[in-house]
């Protein structure tokens, strides 16, 4: 296929979770408690569709638009939302995209709620990660997936990325970035789930969400204020900003040198300034530090992360000229009502890039972060 030339690997190609998701996937056990989606009122006095589990509500953006986004999103997705986003509209929307290759991440996670029981927690990862290995079998080979997991218990994180790679043939892991339960990142009780993955060879990749109920959520503690450009805008790079700080300057990376990392959907330019902070203060600090580190933050960062790219990030060329182009990877956001879709892919050939990093960011990151063929699968491009 390629797009100019260029092969696209989409490292974080979402879907749109249908309605009986959870009637048809969660275990029996908790039939009762299945998410379901209802009318309730949202921000500003509108009403709109919404995941509601155990009484707790998770906004349920769809592409034909939510209350507040331009008419142009709608019209944008209109031919694949009339299919309900199943898995052919999904193809047809790579093909006009120009992607030859995705691997396929969530849109709202109903999973992310401090007061869940841990197995509850992992019966609802279970269920998606179910949902999407039939999504993903109308074409396997263009379209991977990332396992959905929950850290309310490590362990049963472990267990099941061990199911979804081994058995499913996931290509990676998808967490949310914050604490859960005031459990960290770094704490050595995760390790059990670092280790499975860097074991199986599979990314963790750190993707954020708005719609949150853990106590320690950005959005959640620190905005006063119901206002979507202020969650919309700071929630999801300072969600990864701080997973930044617990997965180097925490020692994860450290413990486990082959562990491959991605913070995804949260822009890249503020990373060069993030990586010196963290830099200055552990060679100022390091000596009281209870993690001894081998490195400087920033070492692990470049020798083992990825971190995407905006198709509109225009200071991305500054991050090249700090940082180096090894280290981005590339996402269109389909199917959300933000995305530049179907421009997104030309959003980023027209970033003031050289061609090489261009290559880079389109498929050679894209295929070190998960592992895939250096180039396309023969018959995809």
């Amino acid at each position: 296929m390629t797009k100019k030339g260029y092969a696209v690997l989409d490292s974080d190609l979402h879907v749109y979770e249908p309605e009986d998701l959870y009637l048809r996937y969660l275990d029996e056990r908790y039939a009762a408690r299945a998410p379901r989606v209802e009318q309730r009122p949202n921000i500003g006095g509108t009403v709109a569709r919404a995941w509601v589990v155990d009484d707790l509500v998770f906004p349920r953006p769809i592409g034909r638009g939510r209350a507040d986004a331009d008419t142009s999103a709608r019209e944008r997705m209109a031919p694949y939302a009339a299919r309900n986003f199943d898995n052919v509209s999904q193809l047809e929307a790579m093909d006009v995209e120009g992607i030859d290759l995705a691997v396929l991440f969530r849109t709202l996670p109903v999973n992310c709620a401090d007061s869940y029981e841990p197995e509850f927690a992992a019966a609802l990862c279970r269920a998606w990660n179910d949902w999407i290995t039939d999504f993903r079998q109308a074409d396997p080979l263009r379209m991977g997936a990332a396992c959905l997991l929950s850290l309310h218990d490590p362990e049963l994180a472990a267990a099941e990325l061990r199911r979804c790679v081994e058995e499913l043939g996931m290509v990676a892991a998808q967490m949310m970035p914050n604490p859960v339960n005031g459990r960290h990142l770094n704490d050595p009780s995760c390790d059990v789930l670092w280790a499975e993955a860097q074991r199986l060879n599979v990314p963790i990749c750190f993707h954020p969400a708005p719609n949150n109920y853990a106590e320690a959520h950005f959005v959640n503690r620190y905005l006063t204020m119901p206002s979507t450009t202020l969650a919309g805008s700071l929630n999801n790079p300072v969600e990864l900003m701080g997973a930044i700080g617990a997965m180097t300057a925490g020692g994860v990376l450290d413990r486990f040198p082959n562990l491959r990392v991605a913070f995804l959907e949260g822009n890249c330019s503020w990373l060069p300034w993030l990586l010196w902070r963290l830099d200055e203060f552990w060679e100022m600090c390091h000596s009281g530090e209870s993690v001894k580190l081998n490195a400087l933050p920033s070492e692990y960062f470049l020798r083992q992360c990825f971190i995407s790219v905006e198709p509109e990030e225009h200071y991305v060329d500054w991050v090249i000229e700090k940082l180096g182009d090894d280290i981005l990877v590339f996402s269109t956001d389909y199917p959300h009502s933000d995305s530049r879709f179907p421009e997104a892919t030309n959003g980023l050939l027209e970033l003031p890039i050289s061609d090489s990093s261009k290559h880079k960011i389109l498929w050679d990151n894209c295929a070190r972060l998960y592992g895939v063929p250096e180039h396309p699968p023969v018959g995809v491009a």
